[in-house]
């Protein structure tokens, strides 16, 4: 009887270990037969095993990448900078990009939403609990813009779009690079809010563009291995003493240009800069430097070119 009793304890084991195998086997399968499997932005490994139907996107930067790529969505974060492509103009809007309506959101039933990484982490979990695939993007520099209309080409199934695209976006920044002089100026991008002036560096947008044209930032140095942002001193930026300053900002006029003056216009080192003395300080415009120009890309370029070349471009 005790024999019987391990014989059978035996053959169960390896019935449930050939289930296991076989059940292994066919997630594996499966996994093999996705339609699209990536690494996101935020090194997140995700599987889509059937082209998505229901897309929504959270972020409007997205928004013209997409139509480019003869992409649909069926819900969209709300825009009040930007242009909505007129083909998503009537789409549901699911709220701001930093106060989504996951109500709403859900209420969708989407099958993937596009998501920004710095942006909407805290929404992925809940996304995930609902069984809704998320891919979030990190679009800053131009080579990430390129990055996510490849992506999007995946996605939505429109490879060659996504192609010509690219090659459209590197085909209008080199006409505008090209016609600039071969020399080398010393830069530096401040961006500055209410409440605290830095220094930005190659990951930021005016960074890249900055790069882009060929300047050297100046305070490149100070961003290695750090975010691309960080506090920068007024005896530093005087060491350096750029040929151009170039200013990026985030909320009201007045509050920013009080923190500028308090941080670095009231010093007296800020007369003795070079930039200064020569009025080269450009403020850069919000909606294609603080956030995402996306396909604009080329228009960011162009207009940091045009502050500090404009007899190149005096006759466009």
């Amino acid at each position: 009887m005790k024999l019987k009793k391990i014989a059978c304890g035996l053959l169960c084991a390896a019935l449930m270990a050939t289930a296991g195998c076989g059940g292994s086997d066919k997630q594996a399968a499966d996994s093999s037969k996705a339609y699209l499997q990536l690494k996101d932005d935020a090194g997140r490994q995700v599987t889509l095993l059937q082209k998505p139907e229901r897309i929504v996107s959270l972020s409007p930067s997205y928004l013209s990448m997409i139509d480019a790529v003869g992409g649909k969505i069926v819900g969209r974060a709300t825009s009040k900078v930007g242009t909505v492509p007129e083909s998503m103009k009537s789409v549901p809007e699911v709220g701001l990009v930093f106060n989504i309506n996951m109500e709403n959101l859900i209420g969708l039933k989407p099958d993937l939403v596009l998501a920004g990484k710095n942006q909407h982490e805290k929404f992925v979990p809940m996304l995930e609990s609902n069984k809704i695939n998320v891919i979030e993007f990190d679009a800053k520099t131009f080579d990430e813009v390129k990055r996510t209309v490849t992506t999007l080409g995946d996605i939505y199934g429109t490879q060659d779009k996504a192609k010509a695209e690219n090659e459209l976006l590197d085909k209008e920044v080199k006409a505008i690079t090209d016609k600039l002089p071969k020399e080398s100026k010393k830069v530096v991008i401040m961006h500055a809010t209410a409440s605290a002036v830095t220094v930005e560096g190659s990951h930021s947008i005016a960074g890249c563009v900055s790069d882009l044209l060929g300047f050297k930032n100046v305070a490149a140095a100070a961003l290695k291995g750090k975010s691309d942002k960080t506090p920068y001193s007024m005896e530093t930026l005087v060491e350096q003493n750029p040929d151009i300053i170039f200013v990026t900002s985030m909320g009201k006029p007045g509050e920013i240009e009080n923190r500028l003056r308090t941080d670095f216009k009231n010093n007296p080192a800020w007369s003795s800069l070079q930039a200064v003395q020569q009025g080269r300080v450009y403020v850069l415009p919000e909606n294609l430097f603080l956030i995402n120009p996306g396909l604009r890309y080329p228009q960011a370029v162009k207009y940091m070119a045009k502050q500090v070349y404009p007899e190149v471009f005096a006759h466009e």
